[in-house]
């Protein structure tokens, strides 16, 4: 009898090819929309979060305990240069980076905006920050580090003050006697990240510069590490907070917590998406196969007049939308794969969007990825959306009273 069932199954499946299609293209449609959503998503937050992490934060951050919450030039790191040279011996450490930190009113003849000022070695300094600042270089070039007060901004906050290459703007801020002081800048160059809240709160220039400023030229407020992998930084920070205790060791996840969040929703952030799509999916299905039900009544019902129980009514009626479902998932399955890997090469580009974006952090290229069981649960939740569409459909077939289905139609 199952034999005769899966027969009748395949069937019922190629009888009515418009109603058999739609449900297929369906479940195509559906699984590309699942994989091609998470992969966008996914590919939308890892970029967001390697920007970040890469132009901003590092994987790790050590400063004097108070200098955080003061930002007081006189809380520098003590013997900065021995920890960055044992840094840099360090197997772990990927790049290392020590700059000088303050923050100040950033002044033109238009305007002020208070800021955040980084001093960094131009000529030595091989950090991601700065590499990742220098990508994003859209006039001149970095400061030279054999000039004088030379400065590199943000297109935000050049447009906030009103300057252009060569415009010269005034730094005030506190030294570290706790005196107001000030030193006149020339704009070397001008960046455009995707960051606007970046652009416009960054400025970069020659440690040796801020350190003159600030009164003491061995100044080293903060040392940024870059590990080989992000999962590293949380151990390696706790490792190096017990060697240095007496300063303040951070990895990414406690410098931003927005971040840290960001990266552990992401899986769940993505299922979310994929359920959503699913939904819709269940709704679809439903509605193709409750026609399919209703279409053949006459004929149900003349199966069940002839002996055919409700376990196999049921049985058969699930089977159909089994049998449409293995047919449409694979393909979808093999359309999203296709569509992700082409995007992921190629990316997405939403310049378009590009205020909006910059406005959040986010980059206007988003290169679509996702990984292998990602695919596979997709395809299982496709599954299971399937069998839970086909529940209704043939709960109303075996409603059906073969005698009043059999005259309804005569």
């Amino acid at each position: 009898m199952l034999k005769y069932i899966l027969k009748l199954g395949w069937k019922n499946v190629w009888r009515n090819p418009t109603r058999s299609g739609v449900v297929i293209i369906t479940v195509l449609l559906g699984t590309w929309a699942g994989i091609f959503a998470a992969g966008f998503f996914n590919g939308m937050l890892d970029d967001y979060l390697n920007g970040q992490i890469n132009l901003t934060v590092g994987h790790v951050q050590i400063m004097y305990p108070e200098f955080e919450d003061l930002y007081n030039p006189d809380y520098s790191i003590p013997n900065a240069d021995d920890i960055v040279k044992s840094l840099k011996a360090n197997s772990l450490v990927k790049e290392v980076s020590a700059k000088s930190v303050t923050t100040g009113l950033a002044q033109s003849a238009r305007n002020s905006f208070g800021i955040t000022i980084w001093g960094m070695d131009i000529e030595n300094d091989t950090s991601i920050s700065l590499q990742s600042i220098k990508g994003y270089l859209d006039e001149g070039n970095l400061p030279d580090p054999q000039g004088r007060n030379q400065i590199l901004i943000g297109d935000d906050l050049s447009e906030r003050l009103g300057l252009e290459l060569r415009s010269r703007m005034v730094l005030s801020f506190q030294d570290v006697n706790g005196d107001i002081t000030a030193g006149a800048f020339r704009v070397s160059g001008i960046f455009d990240s995707f960051d606007s809240r970046f652009d416009e709160n960054y400025v970069v220039v020659n440690k040796a510069d801020l350190n003159e400023l600030l009164g003491d030229e061995n100044l080293t407020h903060n040392i940024r590490i870059d590990t080989h992998e992000l999962v590293m930084a949380d151990a390696f920070a706790r490792e190096l907070q017990q060697e240095y205790p007496e300063l303040d060791v951070k990895s990414w996840r406690q410098i931003a917590p927005d971040l840290r969040y960001v990266y552990d929703m992401q899986d769940l952030s993505l299922y979310m998406v994929m359920i959503i799509i699913i939904i819709g999916l269940i709704f679809s299905i439903i509605n193709t196969m409750l026609m399919a039900v209703m279409e053949r009544t006459r004929e149900l019902g003349m199966l069940r007049a002839i002996g055919m129980n409700k376990s196999r009514t049921f049985s058969m009626v699930m089977l159909e939308t089994i049998f449409l479902t293995m047919v449409g998932s694979p393909a979808g399955l093999l359309l999203g794969w296709l569509t992700i890997t082409y995007f992921g090469v190629n990316g997405i580009d939403l310049s378009a969007f590009s205020k909006g974006l910059e406005g959040w952090g986010f980059t206007t290229m988003i290169y679509p990825s996702l990984g292998l069981k990602y695919y596979l649960n997709i395809v299982l939740l496709v599954a299971i959306a399937a069998l839970i569409s086909a529940l209704y459909p043939a709960w109303r077939a075996l409603k059906l009273r073969p005698v009043e289905a059999i005259r309804k139609f005569n």
